[in-house]
């Protein structure tokens, strides 16, 4: 079963490999990471609003540069927004917002192939990209950069990063060791620490082919991760288990590995299902069957969130689901900053890239 648009990246002639874009985006678990230490849903919380007044933001891609997919979307408040873009070649792997335009931001690292962001509440920001490299950004300045090394492998790509606080932090992501005459080929899922001086490997076992979304559950102080099986899975999509310490195969991936978090819960999907996991257990949250449902979801709170339905942008307020802006563009990612809705979509046949933005009315 599927949850999530895929981009198919291609690392050498021999080789095919499957990376989940939306949730994110559309990876579409990409969720849209912010420092995590959140509190649990309050009760009562009122049903979330819908009155919004939407516009369309379109970015434009250099000529020749044509293949530009959206993989993360990060921001603290609605007039400082980053955007990170996925498998792009081109200057424009890192966007801004600022209130009023989107610019391209350059960011000094080898590559302006984004594959993951995350954002502190201080807006300290972390870039990952494909290239064995993390660099942050703290005060408006790019500070530290540092170099990602694996014994064996010639390739780090990071797909996903998160931060419980500066010196606590892990990005996930994919080894590759390309094929040679003496060597096979050989790709792992990877995940590594940041103690705040240092990244370092942490060893897990060979159970997934790339790590590439993940989620925290804040009761059970777990990472669930989106991950792609291995030959033992027959390359299916998997979900990985990770207590800071050891990784393991987890016993819900049967229920389907789409991902959403909010407010530090965890869920899952399976298909137009929504299981929530309460510390260490899943149960039964929501039946969405019979409505327009169709990915993960962000959002304020459980009355209150936004995903992909099958006509445009989904939003469930606590009473009932519905599509509250039709588009027929492909969504990847989405987020709710503040009053604010950002919907990243892409129109193919025409190469239009463009951010739907919605504001709750005064």
């Amino acid at each position: 079963m599927k949850f999530n648009n895929s981009i198919i990246s291609k690392f050498n002639s021999k080789r095919t490999i499957k990376y989940l874009a939306l949730f994110l985006a559309l990876f579409l678990n990409l969720n849209l990471n912010t420092s995590c230490e959140k509190g649990t849903e309050p009760d009562n919380v009122l049903p979330g609003r819908r009155d919004y007044v939407w516009t369309e933001d379109t970015l434009y891609n250099p000529p020749g540069n044509v293949f530009l997919t959206f993989r993360h979307i990060v921001g603290n408040t609605a007039d400082d927004v980053w955007i990170g873009t996925n498998f792009s070649d081109s200057p424009t792997g890192l966007w801004h917002y600022d209130g009023f335009e989107w610019q391209v931001v350059q960011c000094p690292i080898i590559s302006n192939t984004k594959t993951a962001l995350f954002l502190f509440d201080d807006n300290t920001l972390l870039v990952g990209n494909e290239y064995n490299q993390i660099i942050k950004r703290e005060n408006g300045v790019w500070t530290e950069k540092y170099e990602l090394k694996l014994d064996e492998y010639e390739k780090i790509a990071i797909f996903d990063i998160y931060g419980l606080s500066k010196d606590n932090v892990f990005a996930f992501g994919v080894a590759v060791n390309f094929e040679t005459s003496s060597n096979p080929y050989k790709q792992i899922g990877i995940i590594f620490h940041f103690d705040g001086i240092s990244w370092n490997r942490v060893m897990m076992p060979e159970i997934a082919e790339a790590c590439l979304t993940v989620k925290y559950n804040k009761a059970s102080q777990k990472y669930y991760i989106y991950s792609l099986g291995n030959e033992i899975d027959n390359y299916r999509d998997i979900l990985v288990e990770f207590d800071g310490s050891v990784a393991k195969k987890s016993e819900y991936t049967k229920f389907g590995v789409a991902l959403s978090e909010i407010n530090g819960v965890v869920y899952i999907n399976s298909d137009r299902t929504v299981y929530k996991l309460s510390s260490d257990t899943l149960s039964l949250w929501k039946d969405f069957s019979g409505t327009e449902f169709q990915t993960n979801f962000v959002g304020r709170n459980e009355n209150d969130f936004i995903n992909r339905s099958s006509r445009g942008l989904g939003h469930y307020n606590g009473i009932d689901y519905q599509t509250i802006y039709e588009t027929d563009l492909e969504l990847q990612n989405y987020e709710m900053i503040g009053n604010d809705i950002f919907a990243l979509g892409v129109d193919y046949r025409n190469q239009h890239f463009v951010v739907i933005h919605g504001k709750l009315k005064d």
